[in-house]
């Protein structure tokens, strides 16, 4: 946040300053109103400082790499260029960043929403003011806009018209802008629950193209550190440039991983990237308030569904069984209310997912505990499509693990073999004696040679990278013991291939 804001006093000291602009894409409307509102700043303040941090990269690079190495000015320059306009264009998309942060949160929200203002309004009847009641809701909910629609009731209190005042708000998701614009066409009587919202949308688009993308992955992380073998084999490569471009496979590499593997999709019944441990404590969960709902439907008091949801399974539970056991007794010593309970269990069980879906559950039992199954059943429907979309998920992982380790004992091999031919390169070339008697000291004058040193640590660097990032597309558990085979094996060959070659002589 800190950066955020020191980017945005930037944007505003610069807002009077005529100076061109640089602009990468232009921006939606709705994100134009979002700047000017949350921000006070607008496109063209953005456009200008892309300019300014450009130039300023630019200079910079271009001054060192003239100052620092001997290489081509125009590839310096190109270079320079280049870097340059990555640099303005990851500034320029920091702002955009939030926003988009808090249009996931949305997006992700928006079913709960809609399940909590439909049994607002079943409860109410339709002679109640439901434009009023859903600011409301969103004023008293965890959503990134709660603020905003505080801002509104206050506005209400002065006799402004809520109707209006909610067809003038804008927020950062394009669903939750649809669902306000189609409450306000019906009068307030559209509040269809069963559409796909956009992040769903997302993540289906996400699972079809995942497959293409790990090949690119999958592609660089091997044939990078193949091509450098090589270009070192044939000694067409600077030991400076060698050095630089090492942080530049690196970080090319962890981008790369979490652009294509790391989802921002939150959505309530996704746990990826999450532990086994993790996976199952919420299948229990998600067990126990299946459990829980039909207990309900008996026409049971929420307190009497909650313990008989984990008396009747009380053997199944594994990774709940103690947060639930003390909070069942404290139910049945009458030392806590159902609310307090639901409570403590949020702060006990951590995760924002959990927090949501309990927070959520009181309020729907509070607000009517006779309909309140009918809305939790549709909640654990919602997160039962998105365990199925899970599934799907770690069905293409899995598939990808034959060709991880296969790349995985193939890397080190290949790089080790080509790497360990150094030397036979260094005799063509005629900077070492073919003395055959001096084959052992010719083996330790190499083996400490600047050189034999920078090539040896690039290789292994190399493979140690990709092997990192090739099991971090599995998520394998032991993923460090492989790591350590794989560069075991890569120092083997390595030296198996550089003794060898001096045999030769």
């Amino acid at each position: 946040m800190a950066l955020n804001n020191i980017l945005i006093r930037f944007y505003q000291i610069i807002h009077i300053l005529k100076i061109p602009k640089l602009k990468f894409k232009d921006l939606d409307n709705r994100y134009n109103i979002i700047y000017k509102e949350e921000f006070n700043v607008d496109e063209n303040d953005v456009n200008k400082a892309n300019f300014i941090i450009f130039i300023i990269s630019f200079i910079s690079f271009l001054v060192s790499s003239i100052l620092l190495t001997k290489i081509n000015l125009l590839l310096i320059i190109s270079i320079s260029f280049l870097l340059a306009l990555i640099i303005s264009y990851s500034f320029s998309q920091v702002l955009k960043k939030e926003i988009i942060k808090k249009e996931n949160q949305l997006n992700a929200l928006l079913y709960i929403v809609k399940i909590n203002f439909s049994l607002i309004q079943k409860s109410h009847g339709d002679n109640a003011d439901h434009a009023i009641n859903f600011i409301k809701l969103i004023s008293e909910s965890r959503l990134p806009i709660s603020k905003e629609f505080k801002k509104l009731l206050n506005k209400i209190l002065l006799g402004k018209n809520p109707e209006i005042l909610l067809s003038k708000i804008v927020t950062p998701s394009l669903d939750f802008n649809l669902y306000i614009k189609g409450l306000l066409i019906s009068d307030f009587k559209n509040n269809d629950v069963l559409n796909e919202n956009s992040l769903e949308k997302k993540f289906r688009k996400y699972l079809r193209e995942i497959e293409s993308k790990l090949s690119i992955l999958f592609f660089f992380g091997l044939f990078f550190p193949l091509g450098l073998s090589f270009l070192i084999l044939f000694q067409r490569i600077n030991y400076i440039i060698l050095i630089s471009v090492l942080p530049l496979f690196f970080l090319t590499l962890k981008t790369l991983n979490k652009k294509f593997l790391k989802n921002n999709f939150f959505l309530l019944g996704l746990i990826d990237n999450y532990s086994k441990e993790e996976k199952a404590k919420f299948n229990e969960f998600i067990s126990f308030l299946l459990s829980f709902t039909l207990n309900l439907q008996k026409n049971s008091s929420p307190e009497v569904a909650f313990i008989k949801s984990y008396t009747q399974n009380e053997f199944y539970y594994n990774e709940l069984e103690r947060p639930l056991k003390s909070h069942i007794s404290q139910l049945l010593n009458f030392s806590c209310t159902f609310e307090e309970i639901l409570k403590k269990l949020q702060i006990e069980l951590k995760s924002v997912r959990y927090k949501i879906i309990l927070d959520v559950i009181g309020k729907l039992v509070a607000q009517n505990a006779y309909l309140s199954h009918e809305k939790i059943t549709q909640i654990l429907n919602e997160i039962s499509i998105h365990q199925k979309l899970e599934n799907k998920l770690e069905i293409i992982v899995k598939g990808e693990r034959f060709k991880v380790l296969l790349f995985l004992f193939l890397l080190p091999i290949i790089i080790g073999g080509i790497g360990g031919l150094f030397p036979l390169f260094n005799f063509i070339i005629g900077e070492f004696s073919l003395n055959s008697s001096l084959s052992i000291s010719i083996f330790f004058e190499i083996l400490f040679t600047y050189d034999f040193v920078i090539i040896f640590f690039s290789l292994l660097f190399c493979v140690f990278i990709s092997s990192h990032y090739f099991l971090e597309i599995i998520s394998y558990e032991r993923k460090r013991i492989l790591i350590c085979v794989s560069t075991v094996t890569f120092i083997l060959v390595f030296f198996s291939t550089f003794i060898n070659i001096l045999n030769y002589f």
